[in-house]
């Protein structure tokens, strides 16, 4: 009888931690498979992770065969698995969980540890060998890090083959070029703009959407570059120090971009010395004699920073090399005039919206002239570049309201400028959606409350999202005595949007500013 007891109970924990481990994992793959992220992750939503509920349910069980009264616990532990079973809810994914081959590759140790559980369980059979499935049922989330742990060896040896390939191939090709592109703000913006001035004249491969990562580039490279591509505009993102590094060691750039260095990813940097120290590999690794590094002098970290290389500065003001005057923002675009280190003026056209844009776009001009590009093949490019897709991208409704999406991943100079397009439409009603900004280390308080402060100069009505998150950019709003009655805390996105619809209508601009994705929220 108790062969078939324990069978069943081991069929319902198989159940439920196959379920919860899901989640575990779809975490882990948010956090980029950092097994440090993840264990803050569970430090931050470990009410969730370690419920009373869960723990009083097989602790009772556990306890109860303790006693020695099993047939009692057999039947107690079954309604405990059941209970957390059918009240086991899983939210709806902002950002849905891939199944790569690296999760495969998770999930066979996953099997594999719970086919050893499983036999233990049977050859046992006994009362501690449930008693131990109720433990681990405990803490279900930690058995993904150990999982993460245990492939550690295995997914370093995968990766390093993958680098290695990608290596050889950009070797192969004769006279290519390698243009990397980092910073804690702009990156992506930057790149296709880059990208899509460069491609008047050359054969041009870009790391797509946000592939900013060492696998991201590196699975570029392997699935995409061609023999007749000449040109390489790689992104590079980074969360620690030595990331550029790494990717740098792989693509050796011959020309760098540096679009910021600010307070992004200050929960693992620590401090902007490390940010800056970080975003400058991508300089310390371009040739001393050939390598041109592109900064953006607006920036006063990169102005403060020791740059020896070969520099081209660009910005919006005269102590550039490049720089933006004559500016015209409407709703429809922005009209600017670059101004070259020759004195030669590009009058420049674009439908992107807002300053951060503009700049992105000058230093696309000063890489452009630096690699040969005329001032026809120049003005071209602008003409062809579109918004990229939620950064200020501009979504006009069939009733005649407007939609800002700038949603993916926001920052502290991106989500300013953003408001302050936001702020440009005069007489509309101008409504904010945001949680605010995330991964600001120990300034996140204060950066967000600044940004709360700077919202109530551009918004009419802010919709705050996140109970947990929005406190800081709450704070802000109220010390600058905006009207209560103008502000809203929505539990999540859908409240928010909700909320938004009934405030709307043909004379509405919504600014959505930063979506955060399912470990944040």
């Amino acid at each position: 009888m108790s062969y078939y007891l324990t069978n069943i109970v081991l069929i319902l924990f198989i159940y439920y931690f196959c379920k919860v481990n899901r989640h575990g994992l779809h975490m882990l793959q948010l956090e980029h498979y950092y097994t440090d992220r993840y264990v803050k992750w569970m430090k931050e939503n470990r009410k969730a992770i370690f419920s009373i509920k869960k723990i009083v349910l097989l602790l009772i069980s556990s306890i109860v065969f303790l006693l020695g009264f099993n047939e009692v616990a057999y039947v107690l532990t079954m309604i405990a698995y059941l209970t957390l079973i059918f009240t086991l809810q899983r939210k709806k994914e902002k950002k849905p969980f891939v199944i790569t081959p690296r999760v495969r590759r998770q999930f066979t140790t996953y099997l594999i540890l719970i086919v050893l559980i499983s036999a233990l369980v049977n050859i046992f059979n006994n009362k501690f060998m449930i008693i131990m499935l109720n433990i681990i049922s405990m803490i279900p989330y930690v058995f993904v890090y150990i999982i993460a742990t245990i492939n550690k060896p295995i997914e370093k040896h995968i990766s390093n083959k993958f680098c290695s390939r990608a290596s050889k191939k950009l070797k192969s090709i004769p006279n290519f070029k390698v243009v990397g592109i980092t910073g804690s703000y702009g990156k992506t913006s930057t790149k296709y703009i880059i990208n899509t001035i460069l491609s008047q004249k050359y054969s041009s491969l870009m790391t797509p959407e946000s592939y900013n990562t060492t696998m991201g580039v590196v699975r570029t490279i392997n699935e995409k570059l061609k023999p007749t591509h000449n040109l390489f505009v790689c992104e590079m993102g980074a969360k620690y120090i030595g990331d550029i590094k790494e990717i740098c060691d792989i693509v050796h750039p011959d020309y760098g971009v540096v679009t910021a260095i600010g307070p992004q990813h200050l929960d693992t940097f620590k401090s902007i010395e490390n940010v800056s120290k970080t975003k400058l590999e991508l300089v310390d690794s371009l040739a001393d004699d050939k390598g041109i590094a592109f900064v953006n002098w607006e920036d006063e970290n990169i102005r403060k920073a020791k740059i020896t290389k070969n520099m081209v500065r660009y910005g919006l003001t005269d102590k550039a090399d490049y720089y933006a005057k004559n500016i015209e923002i409407t709703e429809r675009g922005s009209n600017f005039d670059v101004v070259m280190p020759n004195g030669k003026i590009i009058n420049a056209r674009t439908k992107l919206l807002g300053r951060l844009n503009i700049l992105n776009i000058v230093a696309g001009v000063a890489i452009a002239d630096k690699l040969g590009l005329s001032g026809d093949e120049i003005k071209m490019g602008i003409k062809f570049i579109k918004p990229v897709e939620h950064r200020l991208e501009l979504r006009p409704n069939p009733n005649g309201s407007i939609i800002i999406d700038d949603s993916y991943n926001s920052n502290v100079r991106g989500a300013k400028m953003a408001l302050e397009v936001l702020g440009s439409f005069k007489g509309k009603q101008r409504i904010l959606i945001t949680p605010g900004i995330v991964e600001l280390g120990d300034k996140s308080y204060e950066l967000n409350k600044e940004l709360g402060k700077e919202a109530t100069k551009h918004s009419d009505f802010i919709i705050l999202v996140g109970e947990k998150q929005a406190g800081p950019m709450l704070d802000g709003v109220k010390e600058q005595k905006y009207p209560e009655d103008k502000v809203m805390v929505a539990k999540n996105l859908d409240e928010a949007i909700k909320k938004m619809y009934d405030l709307m209508d043909a004379n509405t601009v919504v600014l959505l500013e930063n979506d955060l994705p399912d470990n944040y929220l």
